[in-house]
């Protein structure tokens, strides 16, 4: 473990590296306050939407997962370095969506839970913990299929979608052992089990995007990275605060355990992991990477994954830094817009930032 850990740290600490987390922490601390950035063209159509063909349009949503993995990225980095520039920052981002009343528009608003209660532990201000109590009682009463699996989408019944376990899974489970409130940790643990149950695909062991919990039928391709990403993700950082007594621990594990392996056979010699784990000649997706490679991290961390996974971390964090350009991690593809749509363009995006920020500052911590 310890050979495996200064392997990471002699990663760190070059100067290069420095610069260029630095520079990422910046570009974070930006984007966080004003992504979606909303180009031109797109306010002529909201305009014409709205004042044209009296459509009701939604306003821009500046809380959705995008932001909240950048704060999730800000939050480690303050976390881990006491860094005063960062919590400033997330103070800021949430102190306006306070003052905003706090809408919460769909499941991707709950990204925000984790890094919420970061900063209550941190600050010790109770309305941090108010604002997760928020998100807390939204999830509870959010619309739910028949076995209790949190529709992504309230119109999109019986869809259940991994990204859904990473984004309020690990919440519910730490805010539910957080309030000793244990209907809140079922629900968390239950949204880990069922897809684990019902969409992952038995011959590579990587999950499907979504599944139809109704009629039994797994969608989208197999191992589309950040679902990849969100799975492994959500299954580690709740087996973070779940005590091991917790009745689904070691189902859960063993399927991390599994689910790692899976996943590592298809890491590219260069560090990266493709869009789609089994496309190898297919582009790179720092997303994936990163988000990947958090999973591995914190599984590592909590005892859970083999310490010998270190090497692909390291392996992980070197390609992200090959990405890195003037504080932004570039080849990141586009948003996905349904389970059979993924948009093959690449740039930077919250989606990379913010992970690979989380990642760097995670690795930090390993001395």
């Amino acid at each position: 473990m310890e050979n495996n850990m200064e392997l990471l740290q002699e990663l760190l600490q070059r100067t290069e590296t420095i610069q260029k987390i630095n520079a990422l922490q910046e570009q974070a601390s930006r984007e966080i306050l004003s992504w979606p950035a909303l180009s031109g063209k797109d306010r002529l159509k909201r305009g014409i939407r709205k004042y044209l063909l009296r459509q009701a349009v939604p306003p821009a949503d500046r809380y959705s997962w995008p932001n909240g993995l950048l704060a999730g990225g800000l939050s480690q980095v303050q976390k881990v370095l006491r860094d005063n520039g960062s919590a400033e920052i997330l103070k800021k981002y949430f102190d306006r969506w306070i003052r905003k009343g706090m809408p919460l528009y769909y499941v991707d608003n709950t990204v925000n839970g984790m890094a919420l209660l970061d900063l209550y532990e941190t600050t010790g201000e109770e309305k941090y913990l108010d604002a997760a109590s928020r998100i807390a009682a939204f999830l509870k009463e959010h619309k739910k299929d028949a076995g209790e699996n949190l529709l992504y989408r309230r119109k999109d019944a019986d869809m259940i979608y991994a990204d859904t376990v990473g984004m309020v899974s690990p919440f519910l489970c730490r805010y539910g052992v957080l309030k000793k409130d244990p209907s809140l940790v079922r629900l968390g643990v239950l949204q880990i089990v069922h897809f684990l149950d019902h969409g992952m695909d038995d011959r590579t062991g990587l999950p499907y995007h979504c599944f139809d919990s109704a009629a039994g039928i797994r969608y989208g391709c197999v191992g589309w990275g950040r679902a990849v990403g969100w799975l492994m993700g959500g299954i580690a950082e709740s087996l973070m605060y779940l005590p091991e007594q917790t009745p689904q621990f070691s189902f859960m594990q063993g399927h991390l355990q599994r689910l790692a392996c899976a996943a590592i056979t298809y890491q590219r010699q260069d560090g990266s992991f493709s869009w789609l784990l089994p496309a190898a000649e297919g582009p790179a997706d720092t997303s994936a990477t990163a988000m990947i490679a958090c999973a591995l991290l914190t599984g590592i961390r909590r005892g859970c994954l083999e310490e010998d996974r270190a090497e692909q971390v390291k392996a992980a964090a070197e390609f992200l830094l090959s990405c890195m350009k003037n504080g932004k991690v570039e080849q990141c593809s586009a948003e996905c817009t349904a389970y059979s749509e993924y948009p093959q363009r690449y740039g930077s995006y919250p989606w990379g930032d913010g992970p690979a920020l989380k990642l760097f500052a995670a690795l930090e911590e390993v001395e």
